[in-house]
């Protein structure tokens, strides 16, 4: 059973017992108000925000910065997508075509022209678009600290590295 707590102290339980509900911000589901449904809603063919939520952390993650600058917030408050037509085409394509497929999607945004660009950069490139908003160079990001601790080992011969095991 579940109690709403006063201002969050376990031992200040306030009115009647709560029962199973769904945040008023997602629709009426037809079916018994639970974490099954909600999941069912979230992954359905006719939701097309979780793909594109999924498709723009991914493209942050290889990229520096996401199709949506704003993760967090894809609503009215957010900024609006840089290349809305790439971020539908690639939630449509993570949903329907690669099945939710994470290492299919990945495989699809580092093998693409645009991610395969150098880094490297004109003045004139540069001077029309110095934040990359239209990718028109490779992106410059950091690395995170595990990332500078593997290359770090790495060139110093440190970096142990599982042998591959040969095929029966």
């Amino acid at each position: 059973a579940t109690a709403l707590f006063g201002r969050g102290n376990f031992l200040a339980k306030e009115g009647e017992l709560l029962q199973p509900d769904m945040p008023k911000l997602f629709p009426a589901f037809e079916q018994q108000p639970n974490r099954l449904a909600m999941a069912k809603w979230f992954f359905s063919p006719e939701q097309p925000l979780t793909a594109r939520v999924a498709v723009n952390r991914f493209w942050h993650t290889l990229f520096g910065r996401g199709i949506v600058k704003t993760l967090e917030d894809f609503g009215s408050i957010g900024d609006k997508p840089s290349h809305p037509e790439l971020l539908d085409w690639l939630a449509l394509t993570f949903q329907h075509e690669l099945n939710w497929d994470i290492k299919a999607l990945l495989r699809l945004l580092v093998s693409s022209h645009t991610y395969q660009q150098k880094a490297n950069s004109t003045p004139e490139l540069y001077q029309n678009d110095s934040d990359n908003k239209w990718l028109a160079r490779g992106p410059k990001q950091r690395l995170t600290a595990e990332m500078v601790r593997d290359q770090a080992l790495l060139a110093s011969g440190l970096l142990l590295c599982v042998p591959s095991v040969p095929a029966a």
